[in-house]
């Protein structure tokens, strides 16, 4: 072998280690301090927060974590969900015992199989339209109930208080 050919040879075998190395390392923990950047669940790690790239995939845990809670309007409580590519969101309802609940579901994408919504418990199903609202309405009893697509996929949990 001559000179050029062994120092090409080397170039390649460093560089092939190079990335090897990089791509069988730990991923990067980007999130690290994510609660620090974050005043609430629901402004986790907006883009203008950039406190994480992609902001979406490091803090979609922190925002499904956190329970949307619903308005008191007339009497009644009142939430909406929409069904978008990562689920329902928000992924879980605090609702209060007693007081009617009209919860509206807005499916805003056909990528998943969340085209109905069942909640066993309250014998509800009902079919999800594409981009039209559909209203249940139902009087919650204390205790944590599970709301799914009718495959029972895709879940989401209503915690009655």
């Amino acid at each position: 072998m001559n000179r050029k050919t062994i120092i090409a040879t080397i170039a390649l075998l460093v560089a092939a280690v190079a990335l090897t190395a990089f791509a069988f390392s730990p991923a990067q923990d980007c999130c690290k301090g994510a609660q620090d950047c974050c005043k609430t669940a629901q402004d986790c790690c907006k883009p203008a927060q950039n406190c994480c790239n992609p902001p979406q995939a490091c803090c979609a845990a922190k925002r499904q974590s956190a329970a949307a809670e619903s308005a008191l309007q007339n009497g009644e409580q009142t939430a909406t969900v929409e069904v978008n590519g990562e689920g329902f969101q928000p992924s879980s309802l605090r609702l209060k015992a007693g007081v009617p609940a009209k919860v509206t579901f807005v499916r805003k994408t056909d990528e998943t199989c969340a085209k109905e919504v069942v909640i066993k418990e309250y014998n509800i199903d009902r079919k999800l339209p594409l981009n039209e609202p559909v209203t249940v309405e139902f009087t919650p009893r204390k205790g944590e109930f599970i709301f799914a697509c009718g495959m029972d996929m895709l879940k989401g949990k209503l915690i009655v208080e």
